[in-house]
């Protein structure tokens, strides 16, 4: 593991825990680079909202992570951040 990816691995989880007690996110989890078709550190944040409220974003935003997708599920989606 390159100093790099240890950064970038950090950055993901202090953004799982910046957003993980919020009483909008339903589930938060981690998965690591070899798991990811991005080869990149990747956190999932399932929110009870429809869209991704503006503090979930600014706290990925601080933790430089790039929101790729968001989907919805049930009532509300589902954010992929990654830490590239």
């Amino acid at each position: 593991m390159t100093v790099h990816d240890y950064a970038n691995r950090t950055r993901a989880r202090t953004a799982i825990e910046r957003v993980a007690g919020r009483p909008d996110v339903v589930d938060v989890t981690f998965i690591p680079a070899w798991e990811d078709p991005t080869n990149c550190p990747t956190v999932e944040i399932a929110l009870t909202a429809a869209s991704v409220p503006p503090t979930i974003a600014r706290e990925l935003g601080r933790a430089e992570l790039s929101i790729r997708e968001v989907a919805p599920i049930g009532g509300g989606c589902r954010v992929v951040a990654v830490a590239e």
